[in-house]
């Protein structure tokens, strides 16, 4: 029906109506020259139509103008259709402009004659070539007046009469739309379904969004899930972007917004079939696509807001523990420490900190073939954790006196060192890590150390 929903300009009306009136004088003028054109010559006559914005205040005089014609034209039923179609779809524009102006609330005139002048133009006459268009534009009418019923049945006939129309597609969607605010979410669901089966169209993906939700509605998570899974490979699936997606922030704000629902009802189905086994075997059954990364971070996000901070810490692992090496693995281990921070779990990030070190450290697998400088958020993190795991093993061994907690402590002040050996702190790092060797009676590797931090930096 996209004939119809798009309506031509009013400018455009305006041009097409002078042009049907401009031919009214002739008829008087027919009898004294034969050769001169009349009302039955319009048919082969071209009217240039040159697309221009819609003038609102050009609405009325079309209107009117088309209602002088048909006063004027009695006789060819063709042309008595066209005039009143198109004065049906300026009422209707009309409406529609004048409710967005006066936000609603008084009796639509407007609206009321649209739907009079598509319902007598469907009656006297029932083999109009746009019929199919007229009884969408009278499905519109009814919607907006407040008549969602008669809307739904307008369309359903539609459907009934046309099923291979033109514009199929878009009157089951918007049947869809109407089932579903009438909370009928299996019969919307099935009007969507008309519409994703083919794969394709203008109103494809909307479908398989809404399609997504009808079905979640009734509790066919599987299904819902399939929908919603569709919608997010034609929406950010990338070949050549280097997690295999598009980054979200790339993405223009309508479908970033669509995305970010459609995860957040996904976080929302796997909270509710209890987290993170249900989603593994969901990406498993995909083939793990490469936006699967999303869905895990989504799922711990809802736990950390719901304060279920170690099911959000253990969403963010998961995905860590099936794809370590993935581009985004090291962000979901870090939003996992804080999690755990968040819960006051202070020994699982002591362990969640040296998991990230042991994993990402520049000696781990996850660096083979990846540029360091094109990572300055891990090696940030990297160093942080670092710093954050020598401080504690030091001071725990400073109380304990622990030859362990004093290997423990050198042992990441090395790894610091060696990971970042021009860093601005790295002298700094390196009297430290003499100061623990001293501290646990190791002179010799302490005197080295303690001379390597005085001679050994700028």
């Amino acid at each position: 029906m996209s004939a119809g929903r798009k309506l031509p300009g009013a400018a455009l009306i305006v041009a097409a109506g002078a042009a049907l009136l401009s031919a009214a004088p002739l008829i008087g003028a027919a009898a004294a020259n034969q050769s001169a054109p009349t009302l039955k010559d319009l048919p082969k006559r071209s009217v240039e139509i040159r697309p221009q914005a819609a003038d609102p205040q050009s609405q009325p005089k079309a209107m009117e103008n088309y209602r002088r014609f048909l006063d004027l034209q009695q006789t060819d039923p063709e042309l008595r259709a066209e005039a009143m179609r198109r004065l049906g779809d300026l009422s209707l524009e009309s409406g529609e402009l004048e409710r967005i102006e006066n936000e609603v609330g008084r009796e639509d005139l407007a609206g009321a004659e649209a739907i009079r002048l598509y319902s007598l133009l469907l009656q006297a006459y029932p083999d109009y070539p746009r019929n199919d268009q007229v009884m969408y534009q009278l499905a519109r009418a009814y919607e907006t007046t407040g008549q969602p019923e008669r809307a739904l049945e307008t369309l359903d006939t539609i459907v009934q009469r046309y099923p291979d129309a033109r514009g199929i597609d878009e009157v089951q969607f918007r049947r869809g739309e109407l089932l579903f605010s009438a909370r009928n979410y299996r019969d919307a669901e099935a009007a969507y379904a008309q519409v994703t089966q083919r794969g394709s169209g203008e109103f494809y993906q909307q479908s398989l969004y809404k399609q997504g939700w009808a079905l979640f509605k009734q509790s066919l998570y599987d299904e819902s899930l399939q929908a919603f899974a569709r919608l997010l490979d034609l929406k950010l699936l990338d070949a050549n972007a280097p997690s295999g997606f598009k980054p979200l922030d790339t993405l223009p704000r309508a479908d970033r917004e669509l995305v970010d629902d459609t995860l957040r009802v996904g976080s929302v189905i796997f909270s509710d079939l209890d987290g993170v086994e249900p989603l593994n075997r969901f990406v498993d059954s995909l083939r793990r696509p490469a936006w699967s990364p999303l869905l895990y971070s989504r799922l711990g996000d809802l736990y950390v807001e719901k304060q279920r901070y170690q099911d959000a810490a253990d969403a963010y692992r998961a995905f860590v523990a099936r794809e370590p090496n993935h581009e985004m693995a090291p962000n979901l281990a870090m939003q996992a420490i804080e999690a755990y921070g968040k819960g006051g779990f202070a020994q699982l990030v002591l362990e969640g900190k040296q998991d990230y070190v042991e994993r990402y450290n520049y000696g781990a697998a996850f660096w083979n073939g990846r540029d360091r400088a094109q990572y300055p958020q891990i090696a940030s993190e990297l160093k942080t954790n670092l710093t954050d795991l020598a401080a504690y093993y030091h001071a725990n061994a400073q109380k304990s006196n622990s030859a362990e907690d004093y290997a423990q402590a050198a042992h990441w002040y090395r790894l610091q060192l060696a990971s970042f050996p021009d860093d601005a702190d790295a002298a700094q790092v390196n009297y430290r890590l003499a100061d623990a060797l001293f501290e646990a009676g190791q002179f010799a590797d302490a005197v080295n150390e303690y001379e390597r931090s005085a001679y050994a930096y700028p």
